[in-house]
């Protein structure tokens, strides 16, 4: 008895123990992101239906999985924004652009997204500005860190694979091929970001690269995701959120709205393209791997695959 007891706190501490490691990768997460109290409160507003979406895994199994790779994806996401800039600004340095697209996008009727400012004023657009600044990562964060919270692996690999880990590299054969300015920068206005440049090559790098939009990629492919989940609280959050980041862009009159289409068209390719190679390494899954999940469950052989 009193063994079984020493064993069940050793179990109860060691859970504890995740728990607390977890918040403190979601704070660094949070903290290098530079998120503000409106990002922490979208998050937290996220979770609360998170049990609806658990799935049937021991915590103390699924910390010992869980937690190595949200640390990956966490060293993965603080550099990969460097990484980014960097091939962004080699792309502007070598690249000679077989194809041109200023003039022609601003010669296609309602392509600017003007259309868009009709409901314009001074409050909206600082909620626009806070939409877009944060939404290229904070939409992919706010899944991956509720599908952590949901002990599902496999939903991780979804949210992160149809994010950043396959769309940058599949997204910068167009950047390559493409020249395409944003909205303002080609009709001569005023930067509704109010970003600030060092230099005039960091202003063209900056505002070029423009097809398909990458903001729209995420968020849409997200919205997609989201869909799949049971919570509606979490579904409804997220689908308004990504639905904004997506308006946000021609609102700010950063993407045309040939970018917006074509960066919808190219997330729901690559939401597919994750939903392949997740089915097939399930299915090719290590034995040893799903029978350390089921031992963790309490349906035992039965439990929820979704974890694997």
């Amino acid at each position: 008895m009193l063994l079984d007891k020493m064993k069940q706190q050793l179990r109860l501490d060691w859970t504890m123990l995740g728990i607390v490691v977890s918040i403190y990768l979601v704070w660094r997460i949070g903290t290098v992101g530079g998120w503000s109290e409106g990002c922490w409160m979208l998050l937290l507003a996220c979770l609360i239906g998170v049990r609806k979406d658990r799935v049937d895994v021991d915590w103390k199994r699924f910390f010992a999985v869980g937690i190595p790779l949200l640390a990956v994806f966490y060293y993965f996401y603080g550099s990969g924004n460097s990484i980014w800039w960097d091939i962004a600004y080699w792309m502007f340095r070598n690249n000679q652009y077989p194809f041109r697209w200023d003039e022609y996008m601003n010669a296609i009727p309602l392509n600017t997204g003007g259309w868009a400012r009709w409901i314009a004023s001074p409050r909206l657009d600082r909620l626009m500005v806070w939409v877009y600044n944060y939404g290229f990562v904070l939409s992919l964060w706010i899944c991956l860190i509720r599908s952590y919270w949901t002990r599902s692996v496999k939903k991780m690999f979804s949210y992160a694979l149809s994010g950043h880990m396959l769309q940058f590299p599949l997204i910068l054969p167009f950047y390559n091929l493409v020249l395409l300015h944003e909205v303002w920068f080609v009709n001569d206005q005023t930067d509704l970001l109010a970003r600030q440049w060092t230099s005039q090559n960091e202003l063209l790098y900056s505002v070029a690269n423009c097809f398909p939009s990458m903001h729209t990629s995420i968020s849409f492919a997200m919205l997609l995701l989201v869909q799949r989940e049971k919570d509606m609280i979490f579904r409804t959050i997220m689908t308004v959120y990504c639905a904004a980041i997506i308006f946000s862009t021609l609102y700010l009159q950063i993407h045309w709205l040939i970018d917006v289409i074509a960066g919808m068209a190219f997330a729901y390719g690559v939401v597919k393209l994750a939903d392949l190679l997740i089915k097939f390494f399930s299915v090719h899954m290590p034995a040893v791997v799903t029978r350390f999940y089921k031992r963790g469950s309490t349906k035992g052989a039965g439990g929820d695959s979704m974890a694997v």
